[in-house]
């Protein structure tokens, strides 16, 4: 008998370790009993395991169902999360779930991101999801929302992992960025709906992020960084991870950095991502890029001569932030470059 969502909600709420999960399933096999009934009487369950399972209340899974939430479970699991060591034994799914057979690619960063971050973030994601790669990432603040953002601005797909249920809004500035995701891709989550906010969670949560992708792109870490523990992860399953650099005394960067000194790849455009994981590269250039009033209004002023981040906001009236935010999209579409701590004009 195929088990039910209410089986799954009891199953992934008992929070039994991945290996043992698989082994229990593998019991269910052999029996003609109802799958629930089983789970909640006879599996091979530790006594805090059966607790868990009989406190489960199912409204908020009916009501998460009536909404599109789908199970992901057993063949119907991406492949390269079925054959990662520890899968997780099902997912929920709310949105697009079919884009999780797609090509995946994972970018992650800290919270606390620079505008220089959020920028190579955004600027990655979108020519990645140009060239049909979902974008994964964790669905944050920072480079995670810079990443998903990215993607959404170019037309793309992406997918949020979560490290609460998949319905559950966490952080709740993000709900209308959740349903842009919900629409062009989807939300993913390993634990029972309406699960809520716990650290051990999150670390399962960046084995999912891996597991889920071809590659790892970190943007921005400082030394203590989730990001840095999602791209450990990617290593041991094989996985290529690549690094975006930044000044050496950028203390953000750290984590970034010492990823690069252990071996990881550095990148500055996302076409060497695209030929490490054996994408084809057509040689052709990218359109122009279509500048916006702010850039326009900086490209203009550089148009005069070279100057400083500090110079431009005086003389722009745009925020050293979002300076900083727009010389790095310049940089990256090749329109400028630095030299001396000054911005000039490509010739």
């Amino acid at each position: 008998m195929t088990p039910s969502p209410a089986f799954w909600q009891a199953f992934l709420a008992a929070e039994i370790p991945s290996l043992r999960a698989h082994k229990i399933l593998g019991e269910l096999e052999g029996t003609r009993i109802e799958p629930l009934s089983w789970l909640q009487t006879r599996a091979p369950l530790t006594g805090a395991e059966r607790e868990r399972v009989l406190a489960v209340r199912y409204e908020r899974l009916e009501k998460a169902l009536a909404n599109g939430v789908s199970v992901v479970a057993g063949p119907m699991l991406p492949n390269l999360v079925a054959d990662s060591k520890t899968p997780p034994p099902a997912l929920f799914v709310w949105g697009q779930a079919e884009v999780l057979h797609e090509p995946c690619f994972a970018i992650v960063g800290t919270r606390s991101a620079t505008a220089y971050g959020r920028a190579a973030a955004m600027k990655f994601a979108e020519r990645l999801a140009k060239r049909g790669i979902t974008i994964v990432s964790g669905g944050a603040y920072g480079i995670d929302a810079a990443a998903h953002k990215g993607v959404l601005g170019a037309g793309g797909r992406t997918v949020a992992v979560l490290g609460t249920g998949v319905d559950d809004v966490y952080p709740a500035s993000h709900r209308s960025l959740f349903q842009q995701i919900r629409e062009s891709g989807c939300l993913v989550s390993q634990f029972a709906v309406g699960a809520k906010i716990m650290p051990a969670r999150f670390s399962m949560r960046n084995h999912l992020i891996a597991a889920l992708s071809l590659g790892v792109l970190v943007v921005e870490a400082p030394e203590k960084s989730g990001a840095l523990g999602t791209a450990g992860l990617a290593n041991e399953l094989g996985r290529p991870v690549f690094v975006v650099p930044a000044n050496i005394d950028n203390g953000n960067f750290r984590g970034s950095h010492a990823l690069i000194r252990d071996g990881a790849i550095l990148v500055d455009h996302p076409d060497q991502i695209l030929e490490a994981l054996g994408f084809p590269i057509d040689g052709r250039s990218e359109p122009a890029a279509e500048l916006d009033e702010r850039q326009s209004q900086i490209v203009e002023t550089l148009a005069e001569g070279a100057l400083s981040p500090e110079a431009l906001s005086s003389r722009t009236g745009l925020s050293p932030e979002a300076i900083l935010s727009e010389l790095t999209v310049l940089e990256l579409e090749g329109i400028v470059f630095q030299d001396a701590g000054r911005y000039l004009l490509r010739p």
